[in-house]
């Protein structure tokens, strides 16, 4: 008698725990987490990937001939990347004022975003506003400190996403940098 249901070609997917993954599992599913990571990185060598995995040990997801790590798990190797030093490295090649508001929390002074707004109303000039909050705010004090210290997670006054907002703010600073014309501003 013929059965009514038909063979599956291909096994279905199942959890294989990290420790017992074979070396092409393994390869596939740090390709996975490259795919699924590297616009939120700066370049970072493949062997940072592989070191994340293998820190982390994540169970890996799968058929035969695809592998992948579940939401939760791949949140962990985002935050486990996001705090080496190589990535804060590489992100502080990218301009140290980026590297400060990029680390530290988002509730960001009426005065930094006055000030913001001033210098994207006319990037070509120089804003009172901001060069005074520059000179005599926080941010001399604050910043001999930021290359060696990362901020406590932010939390948002106003209940905003904090890794939306502090997209969105370095988003604002790259256009400012773009429309002023500044080197290394793509």
């Amino acid at each position: 008698m013929k059965s009514p249901l038909p063979i599956p070609s291909k096994a279905p997917a199942g959890c294989v725990p990290f420790a017992q993954a074979t070396p092409e599992q393994r390869a596939k599913a740090q390709r996975a987490v490259w795919e699924a990571l590297q616009g939120k990185f700066p370049p970072i060598p493949k062997v940072t990937w592989a070191n994340a995995l293998q820190v982390l040990q994540p169970d890996l997801w799968g058929a035969p001939d695809s592998i992948s790590l579940d939401a939760r798990d791949l949140a962990r190797v985002a935050h486990h990347l996001d705090a080496l030093p190589a990535v804060i490295t590489a992100r502080a090649r990218q301009g140290l004022p980026r590297l400060y508001f990029g680390r530290q929390p988002m509730n960001c002074p009426d005065e930094v975003l006055g000030a913001l707004a001033e210098l994207e109303a006319d990037p070509r000039r120089a804003a009172p506003r901001c060069t005074s909050w520059l000179r005599d705010g926080p941010a001399p004090r604050r910043g001999r400190k930021f290359r060696l210290v990362q901020g406590p997670t932010p939390r948002e006054q106003d209940g905003t996403d904090p890794d939306q907002a502090r997209a969105a703010l370095l988003a604002r600073v790259m256009a400012l940098d773009r429309a002023r014309g500044e080197p290394g501003a793509a």
